[in-house]
């Protein structure tokens, strides 16, 4: 599916910039500086540095002197990583016009970017002076606050960003997503019920609903299936809505509905390989392996690099029985993918499920010195080797790792009981976590 670049832009917007870049072919190059701020915002907005680049010369070829094609000039040093010169310029700007809070949310934005969050703080709410925008201020200001720690501003401010525009979506999710990560659901069922009593045509204010409705203890899928019922009759193209929905559905049980809220997604998302595994998924739960495998392969011809269907491919096969095409569908993640832990480690406990140590071993030993995580390669390395009789290496191995994994080696037993029949190998293990 293609994807209009000028989605939510007004036509004067698009007229603008294809003129610009039709210009650049025939020769136009004359736009007054109105024109120009509204190009250069646009491809800011839209992150095409070459494209800021290309109308920002010519606004300063036009108009050398003029301050909005300058602060456009300061605002691409900002995403160009060209911090200094960036402050140098807006710092020359506010000097000149104290009062243009155009440039205080530009420093805003800047000392955002250098990871100066207070700094970034201050000349947002400066740029607040004015009332114009301040949901979108306020959300920035949120955003700093978060990157402080501090969820309680972060709180506040998200919800000043509400109460300036009721559909503020940023807003909205920003408080699910931190009440939801507190664990404060009850709160957020409250909080969202409101909302939508006061503003009932809110897509996003349903969806958080139904979304703190899934997150409390116990679950209340039944609320959460109403709530986001109502966010997709506001708009029925609501992906994440629908994913959600599925999501309630799963947990009923209820598997029809669940693949059936994902196909509904079918019909008009960009995102066709996300959702036909998501559908395999929901298969997968339901320990239908036939189908989810049908899923997963429709995923990866809408996208041959979908490591994460190739895995799943191979793990139904090896449900399946079919053990070649499971080691071929790892193997194809890992290749697609090698910095994922779990493509390895599938592959890695199939082969101890076949009792192919030795291809095993060599799978671990290739790969745990770039693991995220290599405790769980070291194990199953301690495992294959004593299943092997490779007692040096096992040895070795725990007298190199064996202190990096004082807690969790204290656990080890339960998971590979075998060795807990090995005095020697209890004898070592307990040295080290006593030690």
């Amino acid at each position: 599916m293609s994807i209009d670049r000028f989605h939510n832009y007004d036509a004067e917007v698009r007229r603008l910039v294809l003129a610009f870049e039709g210009g650049e072919r025939s020769g136009r190059r004359f736009f007054d500086v109105d024109e120009l701020e509204i190009i250069a915002d646009y491809y800011l907005e839209v992150q095409d540095v070459e494209g800021m680049e290309k109308a920002v010369k010519l606004g300063e070829s036009l108009y050398p002197s003029n301050s909005a094609i300058r602060l456009r000039r300061a605002q691409l040093c900002g995403v160009s990583g060209a911090y200094q010169k960036a402050l140098k310029l807006l710092s020359q700007l506010e000097q000149e016009e104290p009062d243009n809070t155009d440039v205080c949310y530009s420093l805003g934005t800047l000392y955002s970017l250098m990871g100066e969050p207070k700094k970034s703080i201050e000349w947002y709410l400066r740029a607040a002076e004015d009332g114009y925008g301040l949901n979108v201020v306020y959300d920035n200001v949120a955003d700093e606050y978060g990157k402080l720690g501090n969820t309680a501003q972060a709180v506040r401010y998200f919800r000043k960003a509400v109460e300036n525009s009721p559909n503020d979506e940023y807003a909205l999710n920003g408080l699910s997503n931190i009440w939801e990560w507190q664990g404060r659901n009850e709160q957020a069922v409250r909080y969202f019920s409101q909302h939508v009593a006061d503003h009932p045509y809110s897509k996003v204010g349903w969806y958080c609903l139904g979304k703190a409705y899934l997150a409390l203890n116990p679950i209340d899928t039944k609320s959460a299936i109403d709530a986001l019922g109502y966010a997709l009759a506001i708009d029925s193209h609501f992906e994440d809505a629908s994913f959600s929905l599925a999501r309630a559905y799963e947990l009923m049980g209820d598997t029809s509905r669940a693949v059936q809220a994902y196909r509904d997604v079918l019909e008009y998302t960009h995102r066709r390989a996300y959702v036909l595994r998501s559908i395999g998924d929901v298969y997968v739960c339901a320990a239908n392996w036939h189908t989810a495998f049908s899923y997963y392969r429709e995923a990866v011809r809408e996208d041959p690099a979908d490591s994460v269907s190739w895995l799943m491919m191979g793990r139904c096969s090896e449900e399946l029985g079919y053990n070649e095409e499971a080691v071929a569908h790892y193997l194809r993640a890992i290749n697609l993918d090698p910095d994922q832990d779990a493509n390895w480690l599938n592959l890695a406990n199939f082969y101890i499920k076949q009792e192919r140590f030795d291809d095993a071993v060599n799978l671990l030993e290739s790969a745990r010195t770039e693991a995220s995580f290599p405790f769980w390669f070291d194990m199953l390395l301690l495992y294959c080797y004593y299943r092997l009789g490779l007692r040096n290496r096992l040895f070795r191995l725990l007298a190199e790792n064996g202190s990096n994994y004082v807690a969790d080696l204290k656990q080890i037993f339960d998971y590979f009981p075998d060795l807990a029949k090995d005095v020697e190998i209890v004898n070592a293990i307990n040295d080290i976590i006593h030690e």
